[in-house]
């Protein structure tokens, strides 16, 4: 996979610049990309749920300042981007239907709440277990497509202050609004895909789960 030296130079060459040996490099295509590249990569984990960024972890209680409004609060992972998830602990399965109708893992048919906010996991989940998006800070771990957006992406932003060539930057900043939703089309299509399930609450009802969330 491509380095973040590998990346920044294919950003360079999209605006004429000569490469660099080294983000450390004295010089001003140096000085810019790496000015430029570390917040960008962060942003990457915002573009979308990709998914080859999902991670668990079990989250850790901490002082719960809703205590009326939520029975716990968790402390958000170091490396979270994004919360998708709540799972709660639960028993080993026995036995697990090998397809159907339903969702896969059974725990999304019924989404448990939760809120983020103020740097809190909010839950009524006891030990809870978070799945979300972490944070990217290695590059290499970026797929073909995205980061071909981000090399686009951080050219444009370059663009200016090496180039000072604000055409450029426009005209690079949309090519990679385009790679950026083609990237994140196809990590949506290489998604398993299961028909959509949907429980009526009158049955939610009649199996007294409504009770219970």
């Amino acid at each position: 996979m491509a380095t973040l030296d590998d990346i920044c130079n294919m950003a360079l060459a999209e605006i004429a610049a000569g490469p660099i040996t080294d983000v450390t490099d004295n010089s001003i295509e140096a000085r810019e990309v790496s000015r430029f590249a570390a917040p960008l990569l962060s942003e990457v984990s915002l573009w979308s749920d990709w998914s080859w960024a999902v991670a668990r972890a079990v989250l850790t209680a901490t002082t719960n300042d809703r205590p009326a409004e939520w029975t716990q609060a968790y402390s958000v992972p170091a490396d979270c981007a994004r919360p998708l998830a709540v799972r709660a602990m639960e028993d080993s399965a026995w036995w697990l239907p090998l397809g159907g109708p339903g969702p896969f893992p059974l725990q999304d048919a019924v989404p448990l709440a939760f809120l983020h906010e103020g740097g809190l996991i909010y839950s009524n989940v006891c030990d809870a277990t978070l799945v979300y998006v972490a944070a990217l800070t290695d590059p290499t771990l970026l797929p073909p497509l995205v980061q071909r957006a981000f090399a686009l992406e951080l050219a444009a932003r370059v663009a200016i202050p090496i180039r000072k060539d604000t055409g450029l930057a426009r005209e690079l900043g949309e090519a990679a609004e385009l790679a950026r939703a083609r990237a994140i089309a196809e990590d949506y299509n290489q998604r398993v895909r299961r028909p959509a399930s949907y429980t009526s609450e009158a049955a939610f009802a009649r199996a007294g789960i409504g009770e219970a969330l």
